[in-house]
């Protein structure tokens, strides 16, 4: 099995194990089973990866954290990953639609580490990939799309959040359609590349914005991004002080700087980088898990090297227990009581 296969078993793995949690109201048991079977999984991979944008340090997170090595350490350093084991476990836990497992895969040394913070983000894919320039501001951006698209009503996913208020209004005015999500801009992302929408746009997480990062390079697309300081958003919380001491830090260790205009191609410097996603609730183009008599049917997305493919997996448990003991361990942790079916 190639490497590509190995990243996308372990990724369908995590949305597999995750599925047991959804609609249980519990955020935090969604995530750590996604975060414990993408771990097992990528430790028995044959290839070396070290997580770069991941589930925090190692202080934060004792799995999947910014610097851990995982995999075969006697071969030769493979792939950097940025890891989203849940991209939206407040949807997945609540079952409404809006979240993925994901992670980009790239050469070492080219994945720009970034803390967490948030980010001005303007995703499309390669219709409109060489249009764009958000140092311009939004309303110019929206008419250059709409001039090379060659009409006004372009359809935009946005997060649905305060920050975002007056944006919306802008493409509402400007005649753009708009499709308001409550989480999951990676996922908007993907309806995106499958022309379900023409871009997103929006103020998110910077994380999340390395993984669209992935996405828009591996499928010709292109993403501009600016980072942005906490109390941007956030002036009067009580907890704006502390999160401004912490992000001033991170950025400082990352030589990186508030306002700082990134592009895809400054986020990630790897051409051949791979992202890969399975739909947990999903939504939009990437549809949700199912699961009845043994049988998981999931929807994932593979991309690299401007291909991308939408695949229908069925997962039979009895058959993939005997497979790998690491895909054993995980199916036994996490099936939702198959055992007791029977």
């Amino acid at each position: 099995m190639n490497k590509d296969m190995h990243l996308i078993r372990a990724v369908e793995m995590a949305a597999i194990a995750a599925y047991k949690y959804i609609g249980s109201k519990d955020k935090n048991a969604v995530d750590l089973a996604a975060v414990e079977a993408l771990q097992i999984m990528l430790n028995s991979a044959p290839m070396r990866t070290t997580v770069v944008i991941g589930e925090g340090e190692l202080d934060q997170a004792p799995m999947l954290y910014v610097g851990q090595k995982l995999g075969n350490k006697s071969v030769k350093e493979t792939f950097d990953l940025a890891v989203d084991p849940v991209e939206g476990t407040y949807p997945a836990a609540y079952n409404i639609a809006g979240s993925i497992a994901c992670l980009a895969a790239a050469k070492p040394g080219t994945i720009l580490p970034l803390p967490e913070m948030y980010m001005e983000k303007l995703f499309v894919n390669q219709d409109l990939a060489d249009v764009i320039d958000l140092s311009k501001g939004l309303d110019w951006n929206i008419k250059q799309m709409q001039k090379e698209k060659s009409y006004r009503d372009l359809i935009a996913i946005v997060l649905d959040k305060p920050r975002n208020e007056t944006a919306i209004n802008l493409l509402r005015k400007s005649g753009v359609i708009v499709r308001l999500i409550g989480d999951g801009d990676v996922l908007a992302a993907i309806d995106v590349v499958n022309r379900e929408a023409d871009f997103v746009y929006g103020i998110g997480g910077a994380p999340e914005g390395l993984l669209m990062a992935a996405l828009a390079i591996s499928c010709s697309g292109n993403m501009e991004s600016r980072l942005l300081a906490y109390d941007e958003i956030w002036p009067n919380e009580p907890e704006t002080q502390t999160r401004m001491t912490i992000e001033t830090k991170a950025l400082a260790k990352y030589h990186l700087h508030y306002n700082q205009s990134l592009t895809s191609n400054d986020l990630i410097k790897d051409k051949e980088v791979r992202f890969i996603a399975t739909g947990l609730t999903a939504g939009g183009s990437l549809k949700p898990i199912k699961y009845q008599h043994g049988i998981y049917n999931l929807n994932s997305f593979f991309s690299s090297h401007g291909i991308y493919r939408n695949m229908q997996v069925t997962y039979s448990i009895e058959q993939i227990k005997k497979l790998r003991p690491e895909i054993k361990t995980v199916i036994d942790n996490y099936q939702r009581d198959y055992h007791k079916q029977k």
